[in-house]
């Protein structure tokens, strides 16, 4: 007699849902917030943890946007900072769009005292079946972060041809299984449309032995949703077209939890770093190795554990 899968709940729709545990805040505002009177943008909002941090060091006149292309984490964060919004300060402001609207604000030109990223996907995304993000609930095969300009991983699975989702798998999921998935993938199309997270991880359990499941599942998952929102392109761009509207001095902070999104921080920044023939690097490396949790942090939050902070600093 086959099993049942055990269906895990919607906690985020629970009351006292903790929405997400900002990682190595402390650390990461050491870094970023140089200057109390500066101009800063936290380019992953989420649930608020560190754009909190980033205003309790601002002084009155300083100033902060906070984007996030989830209306969802939006809306939370407005009834979170509602007395500081009220307040009369005009510190914070919200944006619900992708972190690279940034580079066309025009106040921040020259003037920008400091980026934040903190590439992870929230626990409050991980855990709700809004996004379908994750595997272990059961959602529409959505995975975008905001609501429209993309296809949805629903569209990619069952529109793509093999080739491009081996790539999609192999690439952006680092998967030793991605040939005979996708083989496995286009064969159960055929049959009925992919529709749900659990078509997505039934098949890749009928491919996958399972004792290998639990990791591979995370990397499946993860390929389509940096497939569906071009993470690493719009992450490589907004590097560069931040860069120039630093101030002397000026830092970007990025937090990353995976090696092709470090990868990219890394290189880019060396590039920026490096002095030419022609022209002086813009950009000084302060970490010339990731910043990493401390093992206190870990056991309190595990998703801290693959966390690599870098940093880099306008040098004119």
């Amino acid at each position: 007699m086959k099993k049942k899968r055990p269906i895990r709940r919607d906690r985020s729709l629970e009351e006292q849902y903790d929405y997400h545990l900002p990682v190595m805040r402390e650390v990461v505002c050491d870094y970023l917030v140089w200057n109390s009177h500066g101009c800063y943008v936290d380019g992953t909002l989420g649930g608020g943890g560190h754009t909190e941090a980033i205003l309790e060091r601002l002084a009155e006149d300083g100033k902060l946007f906070s984007f996030d292309a989830d209306a969802v984490a939006i809306q939370h964060c407005e009834e979170r900072f509602k007395l500081e919004r009220e307040g009369g300060t005009n510190r914070l402001t919200l944006i619900n769009e992708n972190f690279i609207r940034a580079c066309s604000i025009e106040e921040l030109r020259g003037k920008a005292s400091g980026l934040l990223l903190d590439l992870g996907v929230s626990s409050k995304q991980l855990d709700s079946a809004q996004r379908g993000i994750s595997h272990r609930v059961n959602a529409p095969l959505d995975m975008r972060f905001g609501d429209s300009g993309k296809r949805t991983a629903a569209d990619i699975l069952n529109e793509c041809t093999e080739e491009e989702i081996e790539r999609i798998v192999r690439v952006f999921g680092e998967e030793p299984f991605s040939r005979a998935l996708a083989r496995r993938l286009v064969q159960r199309r055929r049959a009925a449309p992919l529709r749900t997270t659990f078509d997505l991880r039934d098949v890749s359990a009928s491919v996958i032995p399972p004792h290998l499941l639990a990791k591979s599942l995370a990397r499946i998952f993860q390929a389509f949703r940096i497939a569906v929102n071009d993470e690493l392109t719009v992450l490589e761009q907004t590097i560069r077209c931040f860069t120039p509207l630093l101030e002397k001095g000026g830092r970007i902070v990025i937090m990353s939890y995976h090696s092709l999104e470090d990868r990219i921080v890394k290189t880019v920044f060396k590039e920026l770093a490096k002095d030419t023939d022609d022209t002086i690097g813009t950009l000084k490396i302060l970490t010339p190795k990731p910043l990493e949790a401390e093992e206190e942090e870990i056991v309190r939050n595990p998703r801290a554990r693959s966390a690599k902070v870098r940093v880099a600093e306008k040098k004119a």
